[in-house]
């Protein structure tokens, strides 16, 4: 072979790499998902500047309301208040006095349990949008976690969030900017540490630091303390129309944004040499990777707490994965099963009288298992 000959198979070797369109009219990556065709360098500039303003926006307009908003235990005694209202007990009549024939309360009608059902969907209408938006983002972001096999950062990150939130706390400043901050630079550090090949202990102790730095910072500080745990165990039915109207919009603009890259992201997660032939910088599409799920995970950990996010982030993903062949497909599957866990959380927790990020997970759970066992028995 000359070396023009040479050159040109190098030359035909590195189109298909880049995933020139072939027969078929769309390359395809390792394992058969399709793969985008031409890559420009300064989108990935375009859409972390992007995102940046987006993050910079929302941490300011949630920062404008946090001295404004009334504390979080407030807010749960009156929701609890209204529930009691609401509850079968409320609708007893009151002791008969002594002497008096006992009579046998009304059963309530149809019509009735559906007025308390509209009731209950009206209190509880700003957590469920959020916890929707929640759901929709976090399921698309989470499908591409799972791909990437990054799980542990995405349980690194709220840890991370809980120390900045903590030092807000100590401080008596809003917790959301400290926040922020601290999830900043994890972020970086994150990235920094893939191209040192330092992942496999940076991850883990980033884990380690936010659950013991987090309760040590506001240590003998019990107001805080318990304000910490809230944030851990979900604050759920605490969410308030201003929280819920800068949420839900960014994490809207988020999951889309993420569904628009999904090739991208499979492409530098299934042949990442590929995606550099392709003129990718596999370092800086991380980096705004890392920062969209930063932004899912700080205003779902911020206004619904760890638990509902987690389990948003990680159960429809894995539970639609064995029953789609194709990225837009398990997108789709992934969005509206999370909403499928919210309602059926929505009602258990308030049938059974269980708290609600935790309804929401067990259930996911529970059809992340049948999901898994009848993809085996299939298979």
């Amino acid at each position: 072979m000359t070396t023009r000959e040479g050159r040109r198979g190098i030359r035909s070797r590195g189109q298909r790499d880049r995933g020139t369109k072939g027969q078929n009219g769309e390359a395809r990556a390792a394992g058969g998902w399709p793969v985008t065709r031409v890559f420009n360098p300064c989108e990935a500039r375009i859409a972390f500047a992007a995102t940046l303003v987006l993050l910079f926006f929302s941490v300011l307009s949630l920062t404008a309301r946090g001295q404004a908003s009334k504390p979080a235990d407030q807010v749960d005694q009156a929701t609890q208040d209204v529930l009691k209202e609401l509850g079968p007990a409320a609708t007893q009549p009151a002791a008969a006095p002594a002497g008096a024939t006992a009579q046998t309360p009304p059963e309530q009608t149809d019509e009735e349990t559906t007025v308390s059902w509209r009731q209950l969907i009206v209190l509880f209408g700003w957590m469920l949008a959020t916890a929707g938006a929640v759901g929709v983002a976090g399921a698309i972001l989470g499908l591409f976690v799972l791909l990437r096999r990054e799980a542990l950062v995405a349980l690194a990150i709220p840890q991370v969030v809980a120390i900045g939130a903590a030092i807000g706390m100590r401080l008596g400043w809003p917790t959301l900017p400290p926040a922020l901050g601290v999830a900043l630079v994890a972020l970086i550090y994150f990235a920094l540490s893939k191209r040192w090949g330092a992942g496999n202990w940076v991850v883990p102790s980033f884990y380690v630091a936010g659950l013991c730095l987090s309760f040590l910072i506001i240590a003998n500080h019990g107001q805080d303390v318990e304000d910490l745990q809230r944030l851990f165990t979900g604050v759920d039915v605490a969410v308030k129309p201003d929280v819920a109207a800068v949420a839900v919009p960014v994490l809207l603009i988020v999951g889309v944004v993420c569904a628009l890259l999904w090739r991208r992201w499979l492409l530098l997660a299934q042949a990442p040499a590929a995606a550099e032939l392709a003129g990718l910088r596999p370092a800086r599409w991380d980096t705004l990777f890392l920062l969209l799920l930063t932004i899912v995970i700080l205003l779902g950990t911020s206004s619904l707490g760890v638990v509902m996010v987690l389990s948003m982030l990680f159960l429809p993903a894995a539970t639609v994965l064995p029953w789609v062949r194709r990225i837009p497909a398990a997108m789709i599957g992934g969005a509206v099963l999370s909403l499928v866990f919210l309602a059926i959380g929505f009602y258990l927790s308030n049938t059974m009288r269980w708290p609600m990020s935790q309804s929401v997970g067990g259930a996911g759970f529970v059809i992340l298992a049948v999901s898994q066992l009848a993809a085996q028995l299939r298979g």
